[in-house]
């Protein structure tokens, strides 16, 4: 069985994927690398103590050379689900160069298989200009997952979502239910024929909204992404990672 590092495993989505790679019994040990280690206030995925428990939380800076290889040495798979907002050259940082480094040290470490959480804007038809809106975040995705094709061919698992939606804890607020705007949202941009494929025919907004997506199906996909198809490279869009929510729900 092999061993599974999250990159940035105490956010939203990390949780989630560490929740789903705990309950497919296709690891032998599931970690998670974030600057605050073990989440304070984890979300309902992981609201369990004794599932919070079986997932070795890990502090340290993604940018720091020694501590990635520190903590990469005897992973087998690696998953980033690293990003944040800001301006354009910190979200370019954070969410490309934080994934290029870690796929730069990956290979340094033997690592078989490497995943990757990106966004439903990458690989599409619009050139991305520094008047677009979030140009940092796209352009880091768009740099991270270059980086991962190139180092990892035939094993790569990449994931382009747009929104995400799903119960998410916000500090002392508790769950916030998210899943009560993004699941609406997406029915009427994916299920309603001629209204839907209006609504995805405006630039931007439109691929936005027909590419939001629950949690749960991100995390199962992803970790199908990355345990089950060990011989080939692997792109989910949007309306491919929705089937995964079809999978026993968390």
């Amino acid at each position: 069985m092999q061993r599974l590092l999250v990159l940035g495993g105490n956010g939203y989505v990390g949780q989630n994927i560490c929740r789903a790679a705990l309950d497919s019994g296709k690891f032998s040990a599931v970690a998670s690398l974030s600057r605050s280690g073990r989440p304070s206030n984890p979300g309902p995925c992981l609201a369990n103590a004794d599932m919070l428990d079986k997932v070795d939380w890990l502090e340290g800076d993604i940018f720091d050379s020694q501590r990635r290889d520190e903590t990469f040495e005897g992973a087998d798979v690696i998953v980033s689900t690293i990003g944040a907002f800001g301006s354009n050259d910190f979200m370019e940082k954070v969410c490309g160069d934080a994934t290029v480094e870690a796929v730069d040290t990956a290979v340094k470490h033997n690592v078989s298989r490497f995943g990757f959480v990106s966004s439903t804007q990458v690989g599409g038809s619009m050139e991305f200009s520094p008047s677009f809106p979030l140009y940092g975040y796209f352009k880091g995705k768009e740099k991270a997952e270059s980086a991962i094709l190139e180092a990892f061919p035939d094993a790569h698992a990449i994931l382009r979502p747009g929104f995400v939606y799903g119960p998410r804890n916000v500090g002392s607020i508790g769950p916030l239910p998210l899943h009560l705007v993004g699941a609406p949202i997406s029915f009427v941009s994916t299920q309603l024929g001629p209204v839907s494929s209006l609504i995805q025919s405006i630039p931007f907004v439109g691929t936005e909204c027909g590419s939001m997506v629950p949690v749960h199906a991100v995390s199962k996909a992803m970790v199908h992404g990355v345990s089950d198809e060990p011989r080939r490279g692997l792109v989910l869009s949007a309306s491919e990672i929705r089937k995964y929510s079809m999978l026993d729900p968390q």
